[in-house]
């Protein structure tokens, strides 16, 4: 929840985004502030004209043209400073929120997968959309806007002081007696702002969520009861929005009375000056002109400052990406000598007090196969996350040959190892873009014999684009079992010296299965494979099995040996064999 910051605290918060370009956007605010100014000349132009004939000036050639000359001046240097002002205010929130954005990828990429686990998906997409966005109004309009504002009343008020400096103080004192009610209404407001930013994301969440699944919601008869959700969420930031908006209308219109009893004031005191002879009445005229174009533009100030407060608010959500605590990196890193993975009495807990591994030991020698099994939640996937670093250990250590996997540095682990999931996700491009995902440069020859050895070469080149073919977003373009074997050809090009496979044959058809298992024994040939798996024929190959339970090893050994000592291991294998056979009766 946002801290109740004033509008200042929130310009200053917002402003240290701009990094390198603070130069360019401070340019551009400055030119801004010059455009208005110019605006002032008008009015200086307007006045004298006026003043000059109150007092009765004939109208000559020269004076004619110095008047003509210094409108021409003004509207010179609005055209000019407006476009040099919008060119380095647009171009400088591009590139300011481009910069952040690539900032917030980056720190996405480093933080632990617990982090993305907690949030809603459209609360991450929100906020590299819409608060984006936020942002880049407040840079691009906010702030030249506050400069715009206040460039005319600034010239309005040194020609009134020049003229009358008690009429110019007159002029002030409304604004400063309705400043305290601005900061006030600013800072409740701010606390609003960030419970909106994160209805408009819940709303967000909830329509990714509807698309996703229309299939499971239609198949289930949902429809209504799904809409309901999100149209309560879509209430909810309505309803926000709304509160903002109520509880703004009366403290603004308090705000607008004050400053515009300037206008009464400032006329009472011209009056009583004239009457008492002490102000002509030619001046008293010029500055009666004056009195509202130097309010007018400080009411458009309320307009303006609510992008401050969405700025600000946007600010916070992103905040919680920039000061999420990435995993710690060593201050010394260490160098594996070989390929070797071992656990030394390894504990984790997802959250405190509910761990998932108990003190987990075991080895998997370099160039070896080792099949993970057990009972659903029995922790399996978990190691599987723990190698790479998706998270880290709660106790124990993890070492790649003999290196702590905390002291090796992030890009050298990630080239060690390869992981093909449960749940294979393919991004949006080519088949040949996927498959060379960890290999960009690889050349066509190399891709195709990545895809042979996964068996997808065949249906990849019966496609009518082949390894051209686009794959559709997640890879929904292609069934589950060929998006198994895509994955499975990315993990054989990279050609990691660690592969983790999770149920890698869980969505290959019973035809193809024994094919890929030989697939895999060649990508484990000179390789160190750890396989979480169900099915027998993945895990018969394997040179040794742990057996999992209630997040222990309880077993190891090879196929053979664990069968012939009964136990877990044995029952596991009685129950697939029986579900092999089971078939649906009618």
């Amino acid at each position: 929840m946002s801290d109740g910051r004033s509008d200042l605290e929130s310009i200053a918060r917002v402003w240290a985004l701009a990094g390198p370009h603070k130069g360019r956007v401070l340019r551009g605010i400055l030119l801004r502030f010059l455009q208005s100014m110019m605006l002032g000349l008008s009015f200086v132009a307007a006045v004298w004209a006026v003043t000059g004939l109150a007092q009765g000036r004939e109208l000559t050639g020269p004076w004619i043209a110095e008047v003509t000359g210094l409108v021409g001046i003004s509207l010179a240097g609005q055209l000019l400073f407006g476009r040099l002002s919008m060119q380095d205010s647009w171009l400088s929130s591009y590139e300011m929120a481009g910069d952040l954005r690539l900032r917030i990828l980056d720190r996405l990429r480093r933080l632990p997968l617990g982090f993305h686990q907690a949030r809603h998906r459209g609360d991450t997409v929100t906020a590299l959309t819409s608060d984006m966005q936020m942002l880049e109004i407040f840079f691009s309009h906010g702030l030249p806007s506050i400069a715009a504002a206040l460039g005319l009343p600034v010239v309005v008020f040194f020609v009134l002081m020049f003229q009358d400096w008690r009429v110019g103080l007159a002029a002030a004192l409304s604004i400063g007696l309705a400043l305290p009610v601005f900061i006030a209404t600013s800072r409740h407001l701010s606390r609003l702002g960030i419970r909106r930013q994160d209805l408009q994301a819940e709303a967000g969440a909830r329509m990714i969520e509807y698309v996703q699944g229309m299939n499971v919601i239609r198949a289930f008869n949902r429809i209504g009861q799904k809409q309901e959700g999100f149209r309560q969420a879509v209430d909810d930031f309505r309803d926000i929005s709304v509160r903002m908006v109520a509880q703004l209308t009366a403290p603004m219109a308090l705000f607008g009375m004050l400053v515009m009893l300037g206008v009464p004031l400032v006329i009472w005191l011209t009056g009583s000056r004239v009457a008492t002879g002490q102000v002509q009445a030619a001046t008293a005229i010029t500055m009666l002109m004056l009195i509202f174009s130097m309010y007018t533009p400080l009411m458009a100030l309320i307009g303006v400052m609510e992008s401050v407060r969405m700025a600000d608010a946007s600010l916070t959500r992103l905040d919680r990406i920039l000061s999420a605590p990435e995993l710690p990196a060593a201050p010394v890193l260490e160098t594996p000598e070989g390929f070797e993975l071992r656990f030394e009495d390894v504990s984790f807990a997802y959250s405190p007090g509910r761990p998932i591994l108990r003190e987990v030991s075991f080895s998997v020698p370099e160039r070896s196969m080792t099949a993970i099994v057990g009972p659903s939640g029995a922790g399996k996937s978990t190691i599987l996350n723990l190698i790479p670093r998706f998270w880290d250990a709660s106790s124990g250590c993890i070492t790649i040959g003999g290196a702590d996997i905390t002291r090796i540095n992030g890009e050298k682990l990630s080239e060690l190892i390869t992981l093909v999931s449960q749940d294979v996700y393919l991004f949006e491009g080519t088949i040949r873009d996927n498959i060379s995902l960890g290999c960009p440069d690889a050349a066509q020859d190399r891709i195709e014999t990545a895809a042979r050895a996964a068996l997808a070469h065949e249906f990849i080149s019966a496609l009518p684009d082949g390894y051209e073919t686009r794959v559709g977003e997640g890879g929904t373009a292609l069934s589950g079992g060929e998006r198994q074997r895509i994955a499975v050809a990315r993990a054989i090009l990279k050609d990691a010296p660690i592969i983790l496979l999770d149920e890698p044959t869980a969505a290959i058809d019973p035809t193809n299965e024994r094919a890929i298992q030989a697939a895999l024994a060649r990508l484990a040939q000179g390789r160190t494979l750890i396989v979480v798996a169900h099915k027998l024929s993945t895990i018969e190959a394997a040179d040794q099995i742990l057996v999992l339970d209630g997040g222990s090893v309880v077993d190891r050994g090879r196929h053979e040996d664990l069968l012939a000592r009964g136990g877990l291991y044995r029952g596991f294998c009685n129950h697939r064999a029986k579900a092999a056979g089971w078939q649906i009766g009618f």
